[in-house]
């Protein structure tokens, strides 16, 4: 079920894939201190080399086997050793780079230095940001364990493997298990994760909160998808997850991508019904959740801490939106550009693998995606945030390696074959799998109505005889004043 507008975000998403892929070329090229003449020519011969060497013989190799209902129990089984696998692979990393630092923070230290200041008081949360919510955190902590530094890496570690074991289950819901184990493994080892586990950031948090706000957008989409009913579970289901994701664009505008998510998957995702009117008056109540979410959370703000409406609105605008140094969304540091160099070529693969997927479990991703690249582009932002676009750009990588790995090829010379034959043969291959007799041409067809009904003789009798004394028909008396003229 594709539409116009699917084959519009196809051009944009190959759009935006050439353009990275151009800029982290561009990069590579000025490090080795190559012209600009050998930017486009990098990046074409990249993007071949890529297909052939990789794209090419991956897919002739890979072949989907149907699998039975008792084998799904041991996919079921693969997919929590992976996840326990990457959770022990992300704890021991961390632990290692924690170590190797000599478990000291580095960066920015003013919200380390203001939750040792306040440890011992009783000051409580003193905005509605996610500043303000981790420096609260570390601040209770400091007071309970102690003010160490190494208290807050392991706050940083905890919340970051928080957020990845519960983006797992998030983003399979909607995309897919391949898809999830790719997101999961960047979040996992990439290093621009890993180095924020030793900075005194409420980047950490920030993941958790997507990935819990995902979570739910994912159980939303998937009771949906099941369901296609209307219902007043599936009404609630959908006002709660607006809500949630208009506090969550409150606390910070990168979560409109979650946002931009569960209104299209609301829209465009596979239903049971083919009521389209359904789908219109749920994305609309999505979006008066979302609304009411994000006045709900301004109110609140509001009445914790005073001020005015309009100027909550103005700081909330000055927060978020102004221009920052990056922009982009290139890695200008050798060491975070090589590592980003394999999301950005699995994405790539996604240009060839939009035309085999199912349903349009990408399509949806790809308006959040391009919010968050153009976002980087006007306003800039800073090298914490962009770990929230490095997990989108982990998911269109899942995306392509699942076109390259997992597709039906069978099913697919079937639909060829199928679309080559007329419908006589198509009928009387299908009457055969069903063991249903065809006639063959020149043969008479079998009458399909049914046959009469072979006749049984029944003898009537009477279920009552009367006597002789009571069989009396004859009229003895007749008198003129009878009703009955006889004569």
């Amino acid at each position: 079920s594709r539409y116009r507008f699917n084959y519009i975000l196809w051009m944009i998403y190959g759009l935006v894939i050439c353009i990275y892929f151009t800029v982290q070329t561009s990069l590579v090229c000025s490090m080795l201190g190559l012209g600009w003449l050998f930017y486009f020519l990098g990046t074409a011969g990249c993007a071949f080399l890529l297909i052939l060497l990789v794209y090419v013989p991956i897919r002739m190799l890979a072949e989907k086997k149907n699998r039975e209902k008792a084998e799904m129990r041991h996919v079921q089984l693969w997919e929590c050793l992976f996840l326990i696998l990457a959770l022990a692979a992300a704890l021991a990393l961390r632990l290692w780079m924690a170590s190797a630092g000599g478990a000291e923070l580095f960066g920015d230290r003013t919200l380390y230095d203001s939750a040792a200041a306040a440890a011992g008081s009783r000051d409580g949360l003193k905005g509605l940001t996610f500043q303000a919510i981790f420096l609260f955190l570390l601040t209770r902590l400091f007071a309970w364990l102690g003010v160490w530094e190494n208290t807050c890496i392991l706050l940083q570690i905890g919340l970051q493997l928080a957020a990845i074991a519960l983006l797992y289950p998030a983003v399979r819901m909607i995309a897919g298990r391949i898809v999830a184990a790719a997101a999961v493994t960047a979040a996992a080892l990439l290093p621009v994760y890993v180095e924020y586990c030793l900075a005194a950031t409420p980047e950490s948090l920030r993941m958790l909160f997507l990935s819990l706000l995902q979570l739910l957008t994912g159980v939303l989409l998937q009771k949906l998808k099941k369901s296609g009913k209307k219902s007043a579970s599936s009404g609630l289901l959908i006002f709660l997850t607006g809500a949630a994701a208009g506090i969550a664009s409150f606390l910070d505008y990168f979560f409109l991508s979650v946002f931009l998510l569960g209104f299209l998957g609301i829209l465009y995702l596979e239903r049971r019904t083919s009521q389209k009117g359904t789908a219109v008056r749920e994305a609309a109540v999505y979006l008066i959740a979302g609304i009411c979410g994000f006045c709900a959370a301004s109110g609140l703000q509001l009445f914790l801490f005073g001020g005015e409406p309009a100027a909550i609105i103005r700081e909330w605008i000055l927060r978020n939106m102004v221009s920052q140094s990056i922009g982009w969304g290139s890695f200008a540091n050798q060491e975070a550009l090589f590592y980003f160099l394999p999301l950005l070529f699995f994405a790539f693969f996604y240009v060839f693998g939009f035309f085999e997927q199912k349903g349009n479990l990408g399509i949806i991703w790809i308006v959040p995606f391009v919010f968050l690249l153009v976002s980087d582009l006007l306003f800039g932002t800073t090298m914490e945030k962009q770990t929230i676009t490095l997990l989108y750009w982990g998911v269109f990588a899942g995306m392509g390696v699942h076109s390259m790995c997992c597709f039906d090829r069978e099913k697919k010379k079937k639909q060829k074959g199928r679309s080559k034959r007329n419908a006589p043969d198509l009928l009387r291959e299908e009457a055969a799998q069903e063991n249903v007799s065809f006639p063959l041409p020149g043969e008479p067809i079998p009458n399909p109505l049914p046959g009469p009904k072979k006749h049984i003789p029944k003898e009537m009798d009477y279920a009552f005889e009367p006597d002789a004394a009571d069989m009396r028909y004859d009229i003895e008396n007749l008198e003129e004043a009878d009703d009955f003229d006889l004569l």
